[in-house]
């Protein structure tokens, strides 16, 4: 059994939890909206470097690699390294 002051404690979270919970949800839809939207502006504008939506600091493209150095291997089908992405 749960006694007196377990039962006060949860009592008065839930007082102050249940008020906040709208603000809580509002939140998180926006943010979700958020996403949402530049998920479908990236698929809407074509591009041809590769595109990591959620890496925005270190950003690649066809001749930078991920550490922002230059791309060791060109985009030669014939040569076995030839196509790196």
């Amino acid at each position: 059994m749960t006694s007196a002051p377990g039962l006060s404690f949860a009592n008065l979270t839930l007082m102050l939890d249940l008020p906040q919970l709208p603000a809580i949800f509002l939140v998180n839809i926006k943010n979700n909206v958020k996403i949402l939207t530049n998920e479908i502006k990236q698929n809407i504008t074509p591009s041809e470097d590769i595109f990591y939506p959620h890496n925005r600091i270190n950003l690649q493209n066809k001749k930078i690699n991920k550490m922002g150095r230059v791309r060791k291997y060109s985009n030669n089908e014939s040569w076995l390294f030839g196509n790196p992405f």
